[in-house]
Protein backbone atom coordinates (compact mmCIF):
# COMPACT_ATOMS: atom_id res chain seq x y z
CA UNK A 1 0.00 0.00 0.00
CA UNK A 2 2.90 2.37 0.73
CA UNK A 3 4.21 2.06 -2.85
CA UNK A 4 0.73 2.79 -4.21
CA UNK A 5 0.43 5.77 -1.86
CA UNK A 6 3.72 7.21 -3.19
CA UNK A 7 2.69 6.54 -6.80
CA UNK A 8 -0.66 8.30 -6.41
CA UNK A 9 0.93 11.29 -4.69
CA UNK A 10 3.35 11.51 -7.62
CA UNK A 11 0.46 11.33 -10.11
CA UNK A 12 -1.57 13.91 -8.18
CA UNK A 13 1.31 16.38 -7.84
CA UNK A 14 2.21 15.84 -11.49
CA UNK A 15 -1.23 17.16 -12.38
CA UNK A 16 -0.34 20.32 -10.45
CA UNK A 17 2.85 20.94 -12.42
CA UNK A 18 4.70 19.12 -15.14
CA UNK A 19 1.89 16.91 -16.46
CA UNK A 20 -0.90 19.48 -16.62
CA UNK A 21 -0.14 20.53 -20.19
CA UNK A 22 0.66 17.10 -21.62
CA UNK A 23 -2.39 15.69 -23.42
CA UNK A 24 -1.18 12.06 -23.40
CA UNK A 25 -0.55 12.06 -19.66
CA UNK A 26 -3.83 13.85 -18.87
CA UNK A 27 -5.73 11.39 -21.06
CA UNK A 28 -4.06 8.47 -19.29
CA UNK A 29 -4.40 9.84 -15.73
CA UNK A 30 -8.04 10.90 -15.99
CA UNK A 31 -10.63 8.12 -16.18
CA UNK A 32 -13.12 8.33 -19.10
CA UNK A 33 -15.88 8.97 -16.51
CA UNK A 34 -13.84 11.60 -14.64
CA UNK A 35 -15.79 14.31 -12.83
CA UNK A 36 -14.58 17.22 -10.72
CA UNK A 37 -16.62 19.43 -8.44
CA UNK A 38 -14.63 22.66 -8.33
CA UNK A 39 -14.13 24.95 -5.32
CA UNK A 40 -16.72 27.28 -6.84
CA UNK A 41 -19.27 24.49 -7.28
CA UNK A 42 -18.97 23.79 -11.00
CA UNK A 43 -19.08 20.21 -12.28
CA UNK A 44 -16.38 19.54 -14.88
CA UNK A 45 -15.91 16.36 -16.92
CA UNK A 46 -12.78 14.88 -18.50
CA UNK A 47 -12.81 16.69 -21.86
CA UNK A 48 -13.51 20.04 -20.17
CA UNK A 49 -10.75 19.49 -17.62
CA UNK A 50 -8.18 18.51 -20.23
CA UNK A 51 -9.05 21.57 -22.32
CA UNK A 52 -8.80 23.85 -19.28
CA UNK A 53 -5.44 22.43 -18.20
CA UNK A 54 -3.97 22.55 -21.70
CA UNK A 55 -4.94 26.23 -21.96
CA UNK A 56 -3.87 27.20 -18.43
CA UNK A 57 -1.29 30.00 -18.47
CA UNK A 58 -1.12 30.53 -14.70
CA UNK A 59 2.53 30.42 -13.64
CA UNK A 60 1.84 30.38 -9.90
CA UNK A 61 3.03 27.33 -7.98
CA UNK A 62 0.67 24.74 -6.48
CA UNK A 63 1.93 23.02 -3.34
CA UNK A 64 0.28 20.05 -1.66
CA UNK A 65 0.77 18.56 1.80
CA UNK A 66 -0.78 16.40 4.51
CA UNK A 67 -1.61 13.52 2.18
CA UNK A 68 -3.72 10.67 3.50
CA UNK A 69 -4.87 7.57 1.66
CA UNK A 70 -7.80 5.28 2.40
CA UNK A 71 -8.51 2.06 0.57
CA UNK A 72 -12.10 1.91 -0.68
CA UNK A 73 -11.76 -1.50 -2.38
CA UNK A 74 -9.08 -3.64 -4.03
CA UNK A 75 -9.16 -1.32 -7.04
CA UNK A 76 -10.04 2.10 -5.62
CA UNK A 77 -8.55 4.52 -3.10
CA UNK A 78 -9.40 7.92 -1.66
CA UNK A 79 -6.52 10.41 -1.54
CA UNK A 80 -7.02 13.56 0.57
CA UNK A 81 -4.69 16.50 1.13
CA UNK A 82 -4.40 20.25 1.52
CA UNK A 83 -3.13 22.52 -1.24
CA UNK A 84 -2.32 26.17 -1.74
CA UNK A 85 -0.97 28.32 -4.50
CA UNK A 86 2.07 30.57 -4.22
CA UNK A 87 2.25 33.81 -6.19
CA UNK A 88 5.54 33.65 -8.08
CA UNK A 89 6.11 37.41 -7.84
CA UNK A 90 5.24 37.98 -4.17
CA UNK A 91 5.59 34.48 -2.66
CA UNK A 92 2.18 35.03 -1.02
CA UNK A 93 0.06 31.94 -0.37
CA UNK A 94 -3.54 31.90 -1.55
CA UNK A 95 -6.30 29.51 -2.65
CA UNK A 96 -5.87 27.19 0.33
CA UNK A 97 -8.11 24.18 -0.21
CA UNK A 98 -8.87 20.73 1.10
CA UNK A 99 -8.86 18.26 -1.76
CA UNK A 100 -10.03 14.72 -2.31
CA UNK A 101 -9.49 12.42 -5.26
CA UNK A 102 -10.76 8.94 -5.94
CA UNK A 103 -8.35 6.82 -7.97
CA UNK A 104 -9.43 3.54 -9.58
CA UNK A 105 -7.43 0.83 -11.29
CA UNK A 106 -8.69 0.23 -14.82
CA UNK A 107 -8.86 -3.11 -16.64
CA UNK A 108 -5.24 -2.67 -17.81
CA UNK A 109 -3.89 -2.20 -14.27
CA UNK A 110 -3.43 1.56 -14.68
CA UNK A 111 -4.52 3.93 -11.91
CA UNK A 112 -6.79 6.74 -13.06
CA UNK A 113 -8.49 9.60 -11.25
CA UNK A 114 -12.26 9.22 -11.54
CA UNK A 115 -13.32 11.98 -9.12
CA UNK A 116 -11.82 15.13 -7.63
CA UNK A 117 -13.19 17.86 -5.37
CA UNK A 118 -11.61 20.95 -3.90
CA UNK A 119 -13.14 22.86 -0.99
CA UNK A 120 -11.92 26.28 0.08
CA UNK A 121 -10.53 26.26 3.63
CA UNK A 122 -12.18 28.42 6.26
CA UNK A 123 -9.77 30.43 8.38
CA UNK A 124 -10.18 31.99 11.82
CA UNK A 125 -8.89 35.55 12.08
Amino acid sequence: MQDLFKQLIQYECGLHHRDRQNFQILDQRLHPDFKEITKSGWVVHKAQMIEALLNDTDSDIIQAQDFQVQSLSDHSVLLTYQSHQINVATQAQYNVALRSSIWVMNDHGIWQMIFHQGTTCAFEK
